[in-house]
């Protein structure tokens, strides 16, 4: 089932999910394997104790399956778990609006994301980067060959395979159209990967793709697709630590991640990403970026009440 996002359904999309009860928020134990992580100086004494300590909660946008999620994550936070001797729990995030309530009310503790809501955490909530992908990240809005799109405008009343706002791509394609009723529509995916298979199944009228992956595309899938519209590049993604973690820990932490060991634990996420290695991040890159979610639910009046 498609899920269609655009002009004036999406403001209001907007307005009923601002007018929607939040969803009630899960308490995370920390995993009984997660134990055997902590330093032997640091384990409390008992699983019990365990439990008591609030953990530290790992989190990233919606953009792949649940499973293929704590495939990637978890590891990372049991690793970063027996480096910091403290509980850190993935919390996978179940749609981009309870992402985003999560994030403008400060619910994690380490966040795996794109530049616009880093630079936000750090703006509103002092959340500092620690490592990041390498070099910059930019999106191509692709169409068929043989469709007769030929420029970006054309895509007024047709549809685009995206993720769900506030995907950092989603944004910046749909601030390419001032009148919101003549914006695209959005069919809804998880990843750049569905999106470009439901352009070639024709789903939709065009897709969002990374530049890198588009460039690395088999010659025969590149030839297929048109580029419509690239946008600038944006620093890659980072993982943020909020000020609740410790500067000495998240110092630690940002080490533990650059070193033989977390290279190893991290290499799945990394390939996922089409990235070799993660590179130390600095909070001056990613500043002046968090004016992307100016607009957008949650976000567009500054940070929500924080961490309760």
């Amino acid at each position: 089932m498609k899920t269609r996002i655009g002009g004036i359904g999406s403001a209001l999309t907007l307005a009923l999910a601002a007018a929607w009860p939040a969803l009630a928020h899960e308490v995370y134990s920390v995993p009984a394997s997660y134990v055997r992580h902590l330093p032997a100086g640091r384990a409390p004494q008992g699983a019990a104790r365990v439990h008591t300590r609030k953990p530290w909660l790992l989190g990233t946008p919606p953009e792949g399956s649940l499973s293929t999620e704590k495939t990637l994550f978890q590891p990372i936070a049991a690793y970063l778990t027996r480096v910091t001797g403290h509980p850190i729990v993935f919390r996978p995030a179940t749609n981009w609006l309870t992402y985003s309530q999560d994030v403008a009310q400060g619910r994690y503790d380490l966040v795996f994301d794109g530049a616009h809501f880093t630079s936000w955490r750090d703006h509103y909530l002092g959340d500092v980067p620690l490592v990041r992908l390498p070099g910059p990240s930019g999106y191509a809005v692709v169409t068929r060959q043989n469709e007769r799109i030929t420029k970006l405008s054309q895509l007024t009343g047709r549809s685009v395979c995206a993720n769900s706002p506030p995907s950092l791509a989603t944004l910046l394609l749909l601030g390419k159209f001032s009148d919101v009723s003549r914006q695209p529509f959005l069919v809804v995916v998880r990843n750049w990967l569905q999106g470009f298979h439901g352009l070639v199944t024709n789903r939709c009228d065009a897709a969002i793709v990374p530049m890198a992956r588009l460039q690395s595309l088999p010659k025969a899938q590149a030839a297929a697709v048109r580029v419509l519209y690239r946008t600038k590049a944006y620093p890659s993604r980072a993982l943020s630590a909020s000020p609740q973690i410790p500067a000495d820990v998240q110092a630690r932490i940002r080490e533990a991640l650059l070193s033989p060991a977390g290279e190893k634990v991290t290499q799945p996420l990394r390939r996922a990403n089409g990235a070799q290695l993660f590179v130390p991040a600095s909070r001056h890159e990613y500043a002046g970026l968090s004016h992307l979610l100016a607009n957008t639910l949650y976000f567009s009046g500054g940070a929500t009440p924080v961490k309760e």
